[in-house]
């Protein structure tokens, strides 16, 4: 079984803690290594005082499973396809409201979207039932964008979340997504149009954006897992990144700290501004001088204050001004 072989589907569930059955080859979510569905079973000793050393076996109880997709930030069809791209998709289980816009898919944080998704993952071996096939389900995410423009100069979404696991891998043949699979190039991130703290005159080297969620699985002794629905608790979202010094009179981050200025946090790259980053009230919190490679730089760290964060990219209707995606209850182009 080879790891580059490795398949993931992710489906959206249409109901509050039932997780999805017979997942299909579209529900294919092209993943970056490093992605995968990891057991996390609780399991007590029993170790009782009776005259003598002795092991009694052991209690096996509750079966999370901890999920983790990185995808990289693109569109996945032509302009005005209307295919969803997969990271955008899997984060409305992170609690985002998902419309479109005018070509664009358009992701907004949400207090009121509580929709979960069902992960597979299969190993890699393409043999008829030959792949070992682990599931998820309750799914819900933290999430954390990181765009690294001095070195890879690609962006990327990390979604780690937890939910109720399967119970033991069975043996199941890989689906053929030979046509599902989706060719857009992953846009650089040269030529971009960005603002930190309503200042474009900052040049970054990296930059993380965080949604800062606790994630919760319920427990449900009920069911066999002793796992129920999952929660995101808490939502901070942040900002980290690294900057070359420059003289006070062109940025100057600390006097912005001080006099709890707030702006736009500003990201556009792409051809066409294929995808899009826009808060509103960002602000600056810690200032710390670093360097990079001998040069002298601020590593800063900040929020994004009022929930305000709007995320866009490429792919959707021309015709749509405002369709909504944002509830539970998922519609045919944005379930898969």
């Amino acid at each position: 079984m080879e790891q580059s072989l490795r398949l993931f589907l992710l489906k959206l569930q249409s109901a509050e803690g039932t997780p999805e059955v017979g997942l299909t080859k579209a529900n294919l979510f092209e993943a970056d290594p490093g992605s995968g569905i990891e057991p996390d079973v609780t399991a007590s000793e029993v170790d009782l005082v009776g005259g003598g050393y002795r092991q009694h076996a052991a209690v096996i109880g509750r079966r999370r499973a901890n999920v983790t997709l990185i995808a990289p930030m693109r569109r996945q069809g032509d302009v005005d396809s209307g295919i969803v791209p997969d990271w955008m998709r899997a984060m409305r289980a992170a609690r985002f409201a998902l419309t479109q816009n005018n070509t664009y898919w358009v992701l907004k944080p949400s207090n009121t979207v509580y929709t979960a998704a069902t992960v597979w993952e299969f190993s890699g071996d393409l043999n008829a039932s030959a792949a070992l096939l682990r599931t998820a389900g309750n799914v819900k995410f933290d999430w954390k964008m990181s765009f690294d423009f001095s070195g890879e100069g690609k962006a990327q979404v990390e979604l780690t979340g937890v939910g109720r696991y399967g119970g033991a891998p069975t043996m199941e043949t890989i689906p053929d997504v030979t046509t599902e699979k989706k060719h857009q190039a992953v846009p650089a991130l040269v030529g971009v149009t960005m603002q930190i703290n309503g200042d474009a005159d900052y040049q970054c080297l990296s930059l993380e954006i965080s949604g800062n969620q606790s994630i919760e699985a319920l427990t449900l002794p009920s069911d066999a897992s002793g796992v129920g629905v999952t929660s995101v608790t808490t939502r901070k979202i942040k900002f980290s990144c690294k900057c070359y010094q420059n003289n006070t009179t062109t940025v100057d981050p600390e006097a912005a700290m001080f006099a709890l200025t707030t702006g736009a946090l500003n990201i556009a790259w792409g051809t066409g501004s294929e995808i899009q980053i826009q808060a509103g009230h960002a602000q600056i919190t810690s200032v710390k001088p670093s360097d990079e490679n001998g040069v002298q730089s601020w590593d800063i760290e900040g929020q994004l204050n009022r929930n305000d964060l709007t995320i866009r990219c490429k792919g959707g209707h021309s015709s749509s001004s405002s369709s909504s995606s944002s509830s539970s209850s998922s519609s045919s182009s944005t379930s898969a």
